[in-house]
């Protein structure tokens, strides 16, 4: 590699750090109940797209690149987990708020995201990762699609049930 496409690879991979570093860091802190696993898994996200790019890979799409590795990270914490219960694995999967603005709600407004995310909680995980990443990450169904490996009509179908089902856990007031 010579030294103009290298630093060109330097200059690609700072700027999605810059980008997407902390977009990354909230989806896994909302897999991963422990800030420090979720940075570390951060952290780890970015040395393989790094080490990934001095190898001479293209990364054409950094965003769902990103996610993807994050994604499988994740999947590779859970299945060293194996002894791990179900039920130990959906509450770590969950909603350890990192959002410092959530002391400056309104109690009301403190109970609706609660109600919402004990409903979220309950969703298959068939439906929650998808949710999670539509809705928290704002992410379109082709990129979902390419992150979790599934058609873009799987992912968006997924998203509709998804909601559907939401809405039946949240009861009449969901809208």
């Amino acid at each position: 590699m010579d030294k103009t496409s290298e630093q060109e690879r330097e200059k690609e991979f700072l700027a999605a750090y810059d980008e997407f570093g902390d977009a990354i860091f909230r989806f896994l802190s909302m897999k991963i109940a422990d800030r420090e696993t979720a940075r570390d898994l951060t952290q780890e996200t970015f040395t393989r797209a790094w080490d990934f790019c001095v190898e001479g890979g293209e990364i054409r799409e950094w965003r769902p690149f990103l996610y993807r590795t994050a994604y499988n990270l994740v999947v590779d914490v859970y299945r060293k987990k194996k002894s791990v219960s179900l039920d130990a694995l959906l509450e770590d999967d969950g909603f350890a708020m990192t959002d410092n603005s959530v002391g400056e709600r309104s109690t009301v407004e403190q109970a609706e995201v609660s109600r919402v995310r004990k409903a979220i909680d309950k969703l298959d995980l068939t439906y929650r990762d998808i949710i999670l990443l539509r809705f928290t990450e704002d992410l379109p169904p082709k990129e979902i699609a390419r992150i979790t490996g599934l058609s873009e009509n799987v992912v968006s179908v997924r998203i509709h049930r998804g909601v559907e089902k939401l809405r039946t856990l949240l009861g009449p007031s969901a809208t």
